[in-house]
Formats: C-alpha cells, sequence, structure tokens
C-alpha cells in the first residue's frame, strides 16, 4: 500500500476517485482559485487523505472543500 504522500501525477486520478458533486466542487475551485494541474492534484491527494482519515473510501464533496480552505492565500 502507498501513503497518499507518495501518488504520482498520473496515479491520481485513479486512486482519488470523486463523486460527481465533489468533481464539480473540485472544477469550481479551480477557477475561482486559479488552481494549477499540480494544485489541483494536491488538493485531490489532501482530500483523499482526509476521506481516509474519516474512514470513507469514496472523496466527498465535503472532503474535498476542507481539502481547498488549506490551499495557501495567494497575495497575503
Amino acid at each position: 500500500m502507498t501513503s497518499n504522500a507518495e501518488i504520482g501525477p498520473t496515479e491520481v486520478r485513479e486512486i482519488c476517485q470523486t463523486d460527481t458533486s465533489s468533481e464539480k466542487l473540485l472544477k469550481a475551485a479551480v477557477q475561482q482559485l486559479h488552481l494549477s494541474a499540480r494544485a489541483y492534484d494536491r488538493v485531490l491527494k489532501l482530500a483523499r487523505t482526509i476521506a481516509d482519515l474519516a474512514g470513507n473510501e469514496e472523496i466527498m464533496a465535503n472532503h474535498v472543500a476542507e481539502a481547498a480552505q488549506y490551499r495557501p492565500r495567494v497575495g497575503m
């Protein structure tokens, strides 16, 4: 088993499965927060970690929302 920190960019989409609502939230975060592909992957991996800690196999919208909150603020 691999830790979430060791997941490479090609494995992120495979391992970090999302439901429809969490996918919509991720897309909104990309637009509103101007996330790069790398930042998108990092939010998704963090959401996977949060889901794991909550005991969920699937990443839910609340996991994505929490992960997006931890993104550093730009311009502060």
